[in-house]
């Protein structure tokens, strides 16, 4: 019985997280977009701008994201000894250990392929002077960027069952599957939109290189 309630609440965490994969391809980051079409300001300074913005506003939810994360796992640790049904507090240990382990390992997945992604982008910055790949690349580095602060945000987070009584157990459990699922499938999308941003530059580059072959003859 305990088995089947651990599956019910992670196959479909499973089904969307890990059949969703890094491959898919776009970007949003509208505020890069407004950065590189507004003339009246460098490129360079706007982005610097924009990132220390950006860095100021993820401190911040790092630090709140880590102190909820600490008084939630004091709470889980004190109230879990209240769980009257052993079978039910076994289980309930175990699904709290494995959410911490798919976060993680999310976690490390998600950054392994931004590591690829900047390694990538940090190639065509140096080998290109063209200034449409240029501004593409900087598009491409804020969506790397955004991505990043929101896995180092997601690292900070936990995701413990709120424990009031055995009768809501097994609710609020699915509660808390939900939200991780939430947060990753966030965290996955802005992983999508930076893959995309990097991909659009092998496009740049090949229709530079098209156009230059044409003009040529």
């Amino acid at each position: 019985m305990a088995r089947k309630i651990i599956y019910a609440l992670f196959i479909p965490l499973f089904l969307v997280v890990f059949v969703s994969a890094v491959n898919a391809i776009s970007i949003t980051t509208e505020s890069a977009q407004t950065a590189i079409t507004n003339p009246s300001i460098k490129l360079k300074e706007q982005m610097q701008l924009l990132q220390k913005q950006k860095n100021a506003e993820a401190i911040k939810a790092k630090d709140e994201a880590m102190t909820i994360a600490r008084t939630k796992k004091e709470e889980f640790k004190t109230r879990i000894q209240t769980i009257k049904d052993q079978r039910k507090k076994v289980l309930i240990e175990k699904i709290d250990t494995k959410l911490a382990k798919i976060n993680q390992n999310q976690v490390t997945k998600f950054t392994e392929a931004l590591v690829r992604f900047q390694g990538f982008l940090d190639k065509i910055k140096q080998s290109t002077t063209d200034t449409n790949v240029l501004a593409d690349a900087a598009i491409a580095q804020t969506a790397i960027d955004t991505a990043k602060t929101a896995l180092d945000i997601q690292t900070s987070k936990a995701y413990t069952i709120e424990i009031v009584d055995d009768a809501t157990l097994k609710i609020n459990a699915g509660t808390t599957v939900s939200q991780l699922r939430k947060d990753l499938t966030a965290v996955h999308k802005l992983i999508v939109e930076a893959k995309q941003a990097v991909q659009k530059l092998n496009t740049d580059r090949t229709l530079i290189k098209k156009e230059a072959t044409s003009s040529a003859r």
